[in-house]
């Protein structure tokens, strides 16, 4: 039992480690909307991609000690709660490399014409709140609390 105990401790700190870079990256996504800074603009992307480097680094983990977690305890590894655990947690995985790492890089590119240019280019802006984003972030979102609920309620 102390190493399903062990486990699961790892698993819960992941979780919150994960937790943490999503707020970073949330934070981010808030105050790149916001500012009309070049400077600033710089800082708050580099703050998001920092967390979602840290997120990918605690899902992988979250997921290893969540599934050692249940084999240890002796959980049934194809319940439905977990199968939609494994579901959820390889599309949290795949999407944002697939989405908000390539728009991240592509503004990224774009901050050395934007310093010599001294503000925020359209370009940038449309690309870190335009409505692709916006819908992919919603989606990211609701996919946590459902990963939530599935966690917590077990529900089938």
């Amino acid at each position: 039992m102390v190493l399903a105990d062990t486990l699961e401790l790892l698993h819960i700190l992941f979780v919150f480690l994960l937790l943490g870079a999503i707020g970073m990256i949330t934070y981010s996504s808030v105050m790149v909307a916001r500012t009309d800074d070049v400077q600033k603009f710089g800082i708050y992307l580099s703050i998001g991609n920092t967390g979602g480097m840290i997120s990918g680094i605690s899902l992988i983990f979250v997921g290893l000690f969540g599934f050692l977690s249940a084999w240890e305890i002796g959980w049934e590894l194809t319940s439905g709660w977990l199968i939609a655990a494994y579901i959820t947690t390889i599309v949290a995985f795949v999407v944002p490399p697939l989405t908000f790492k390539r728009w991240g890089d592509r503004a990224a590119a774009l901050m050395e014409q934007a310093y010599k240019e001294g503000r925020i280019l359209e370009e940038q802006k449309q690309i870190l709140t335009g409505p692709r984003y916006r819908a992919v972030e919603v989606f990211m979102y609701a996919l946590l609390i459902f990963i939530a609920h599935v966690m917590v309620f077990k529900p089938f």
